[in-house]
């Protein structure tokens, strides 16, 4: 049952890795489709409590934001920028598609995807290598 179990966990490392790698290829994938970009301002920050698994509680910060491009308003729209230090009159640079200004991304979307990847090929090398380990019996 033991085997069993590290067998499974380390199938889903493997499957959470792939999953990973590939939405971060998806996002340098699409960034150049985020052509434009503009300064936005923090209108409010909401606060909430989030339970992890351990039992422990975190505060989490969801920060919502204003912006116009060509004369149309958008108003109160989760940020893709979230900082803890970030308050409410903060300005922050966005991403937006030109086509559709509606879809919005953070500045640095090529340093977030790799990181995105880096995690997902470590998951992946450690996933294989522990079903191999466990598959050998060791």
């Amino acid at each position: 049952m033991e085997k069993l179990k590290k067998i499974i966990f380390s199938v889903i490392a493997v499957v959470i890795g792939i999953a990973l790698i590939a939405y971060g290829i998806y996002s340098l994938s699409t960034k150049h489709l985020y052509d434009s970009s503009v300064t936005a301002t923090i209108v409010d920050v909401e606060e909430s409590w989030e339970s992890d698994g351990d039992g422990s509680d975190h505060l989490v910060k969801t920060f919502y934001i204003d912006y116009e491009i060509n004369g149309v308003k958008y108003e109160h729209v989760e940020s893709p920028v979230s900082e803890d230090s970030m308050k409410v009159g903060d300005t922050v640079e966005i991403l937006y598609q030109s086509k559709n200004p509606e879809k919005i991304s953070e500045k640095d979307i090529s340093k977030t995807a790799a990181i995105i990847i880096g995690v997902g090929a470590l998951l992946l090398i450690v996933g294989i290598f522990l079903v191999i380990k466990a598959l050998m019996g060791r």
